[in-house]
């Protein structure tokens, strides 16, 4: 026998609950990008020894968590702290030293 209540209107106090599906986080990696920023900035004006290493750590930490997470703003952002990054180490003399590089200017 088929059940009446198949076919029956729905009720008006009745809600559709759509399937929970679990989505990716968008905007993967972003704040790892963030705080490389920061970090690398921090780099540039004060002690770049310091910032600029720890900001090229976090770089590519969100630039991996972006790029398997899909997020465009996540590689956005770590584009940009990789920029900041390597203006970072040029702006640093104790960095240039350490890579060899102050030999070339």
């Amino acid at each position: 026998m088929v059940d009446p209540q198949l076919f029956a209107a729905p009720m008006s106090n009745d809600l559709y609950m759509p399937p929970n599906h679990s989505t990716p986080a968008k905007g993967g990696g972003v704040v790892p990008g963030v705080i490389a920023c920061a970090l690398a900035v921090l780099g540039i004006v004060t002690i770049g020894f310091v910032f600029v290493p720890l900001a090229a750590l976090l770089a590519c930490i969100g630039t991996v968590i972006a790029i398997k997470d899909q997020s465009g703003a996540g590689i956005g952002v770590n584009a940009l702290a990789w920029v900041l990054t390597l203006l970072g180490v040029i702006t640093s003399p104790s960095l240039l030293i350490l890579l060899g590089v102050a030999a070339l200017s």
